[in-house]
């Protein structure tokens, strides 16, 4: 996933780097992407770093099978998202606060739903790339024209992100996939 969400990032001109490139936090732990000079505020500019992380939103057993692919929560659909954040952001976030980086938790499930956080992220860009190909066609930018002109164009943009992550998102929990074609359980032996 790493491979293409730098890319995506750089589309508004912006310096990515992942994995080995990326910042250490004060404890030597590393994102999966850090995005230089991001974010704004009247203290400056700081970079963001985010980790990537797919969860598991179903269980399975071979036996009894009626048991493969129940949902984990099914009153709270959004809690195995929920739950990986808070396990990123306490491993994370304070040791890169130490180094004036913002983070994020980037996390996915294996059903491709996205959690909010990383939704919000993928919006951002969205506006950026918006407002870069405004700038980039010669045409005024501002967002609340009559035309509505801008909000279409960046509601484009963030469904292409979102379609982009989530096909990725996709192909990664493809790959995790372990089907028992046996229908025991443990290793079979030839």
């Amino acid at each position: 996933m790493v491979s293409v969400l730098g890319p995506l990032f750089r589309t508004a001109g912006h310096v990515v780097r992942t994995q080995h490139g990326v910042t250490a936090s004060a404890g030597q732990r590393r994102g999966d992407v850090e995005i230089r000079n991001y974010l704004w505020d009247q203290a400056g500019s700081r970079s963001l770093a985010f980790d990537l992380s797919i969860a598991h939103d179903r269980f399975g057993s071979s036996s009894p099978p009626q048991q493969n692919g129940c949902l984990s929560h099914p009153q709270d659909l959004d809690a195995p998202l929920r739950i990986a954040a808070q396990r990123k952001i306490a491993a994370y976030q304070q040791q890169y606060a130490d180094n004036n980086i913002s983070f994020l938790p980037a996390i996915v499930s294996t059903s491709t739903r996205m959690h909010g956080e990383f939704l919000r992220l993928l919006f951002l860009q969205a506006h950026r790339e918006t407002t870069a190909h405004f700038i980039a066609t010669g045409l005024p930018s501002q967002q609340n024209r009559s035309d509505n002109a801008f909000r279409f164009k960046r509601a484009a943009f963030y469904m292409g992100l979102k379609s982009k992550v989530g096909l990725v998102a996709a192909k990664a929990s493809a790959l995790r996939i372990n089907l028992n074609i046996h229908g025991r359980s443990g290793a079979s032996k030839s």
